[in-house]
């Protein structure tokens, strides 16, 4: 499986291809200010877009939608509990930003546990903290998992349905599921890392344990 991404829009926020031969996955789809998706097409040249995953319903993980969505008919996936929050644009933050949002597109839902498609073979996992709803997609040993765990920080628990308390909690569980595994992480902002390194060095990670 073959991992590329791209760094855009107001919160420059990573958007992550999976690619195995002609078929891919695309999670978390930002674009460009100015609502510009060519930096997203190119990335998606000449392959099989046959799933759009989103870790949580904030603006800044979502503005691609529309676009990839219009571009390759793919269908869209998110957690349940947060499918509102697509066309709600104070739950998702757009009143936040100066561009307007209107996603369009049909977002199914989805529970914990496993999802596939073709040969890509997920783990839904619950991560809350940042939203309530908050999940990680985890593939092979890599995870997935907007802002949850970046490389020396955690995402922020001070917008709505955000918790510092169960961010505390999900970190211990977390680490206690997979310290032992060569995880890395790709974070919804800044650069991929290792569950191992920040077991060692992340602060927030290093409190609750």
């Amino acid at each position: 499986m073959k991992i590329k991404s791209i760094t855009s829009g107001y919160a420059q926020t990573n958007t992550y291809f999976l690619s195995k031969g002609n078929k891919m996955i695309v999670i978390d789809p930002c674009i460009e200010v100015n609502n510009n998706p060519s930096a997203l097409y190119e990335k998606i040249e000449g392959k099989d877009v046959i799933a759009i995953l989103i870790t949580h319903a904030h603006y800044d993980h979502i503005t691609g939608i529309d676009a990839l969505v219009e571009k390759t008919s793919a269908k869209v996936y998110a957690y349940k509990e947060e499918i509102t929050w697509f066309k709600d644009n104070v739950l998702n933050l757009a009143n936040m930003f100066p561009e307007p949002l209107d996603i369009k597109s049909n977002i199914i839902p989805i529970e914990f546990g496993t999802l596939n498609f073709d040969d890509f073979n997920f783990e839904v996992l619950a991560t809350p903290g940042h939203t309530k709803g908050s999940i990680s997609y985890k593939i092979d040993n890599h995870i997935f998992d907007g802002d949850f765990i970046f490389m020396n920080s955690v995402g922020r628990t001070d917008l709505y349905s955000g918790n510092s308390h169960q961010m505390k909690k999900s970190l211990k569980e977390f680490v206690a599921e997979y310290k032992e595994q060569d995880i890395h992480l790709y974070p919804g902002h800044g650069p991929v890392t290792t569950l191992k390194r920040e077991i060692k060095n992340n602060p927030y990670i290093l409190e609750v344990l």
